[in-house]
């Protein structure tokens, strides 16, 4: 199949056209349901936008390879449950297995007077297996003393704290970043990085159904992923790739 390319397409067409077993990794970062961006607002109620969602993930789970992993984005907050009716969803039918669920904790959010703001993003980490799925430990900047030995008994040898299932230790992307663009939800690189190099290795085939700014598609070609990435939205076509041109500096870019 072709791949490292950047297709202006619905994700449900494409992927009715995709093998079963293609993709090592799934990097999914759906619209939330009138959350945010115009994007959120297109269908008429929840049970018309989990329709859709349960559309997808049936093609999720079938164009991931045996032991491929699907990285879930989604919001949780004031309104509806909806992330956790997806989630009840994946369960029930079996379609993936829940290997943890990530809160990652937002520096800036959304909110009122009569509320507390909303500061963070879920991400679940689901495996088309409950074994043999690829995880590459990874660890924050912050150094550790810890002292005393392992769960193995052993010395520990890290010189750095290991990541939770609480990200704080990573920004969104600021407004005065070169990450910044015109685009409503823009995923900061270092989380994008974070994802990719933790669940997936070199050369391996990444799918991006919703690629939104490009953030991920930057992720892969620097981090040396294949990548196919789909966009509904002609108008961020453009704007992915001045991101890549930007930020994808010496690599080459189809």
């Amino acid at each position: 199949m072709n791949t490292n390319i950047l297709l202006n397409e619905d994700c449900l067409k494409y992927m009715r056209t995709v093998p079963d077993n293609t993709f090592d990794l799934i990097i999914a970062d759906p619209p939330y349901f009138q959350v945010k961006g115009k994007f959120d607002f297109i269908w008429k109620n929840e049970k018309e936008y989990l329709k859709w969602m349960e559309k997808c993930l049936f093609e999720f789970n079938r164009i991931l390879k045996p032991n491929g992993t699907l990285m879930l984005w989604g919001g949780l907050g004031k309104g509806k449950l909806t992330l956790c009716k997806i989630a009840i969803f994946i369960e029930e039918n079996n379609l993936f297995f829940l290997q943890n669920w990530i809160t990652q904790r937002n520096t800036r959010g959304i909110g009122t007077k009569t509320n507390y703001i909303s500061a963070r993003e879920e991400l679940l980490f689901l495996t088309k297996s409950k074994k043999g799925y690829t995880f590459n430990i990874p660890y924050t900047a912050e150094k550790s003393n810890r002292k005393d030995l392992g769960a193995n008994g052993k010395p520990r040898k890290n010189k750095f704290k290991r990541v939770t299932n609480v990200w704080n230790d990573i920004a969104e992307a600021s407004q005065s970043s070169i990450e910044r663009c015109n685009h409503p939800t823009v995923k900061a690189q270092k989380l994008c990085d974070r994802i990719i190099q933790t669940h997936s290795n070199p050369n391996d085939i990444i799918y991006i159904p919703f690629v939104g700014s490009g953030s991920e598609v930057i992720s892969c070609i620097n981090n040396d992923r294949n990548y196919v990435a789909t966009e509904i939205e002609t108008e961020y076509i453009a704007l992915i790739k001045n991101r890549m041109m930007k930020m994808c500096k010496g690599k080459e870019i189809n």
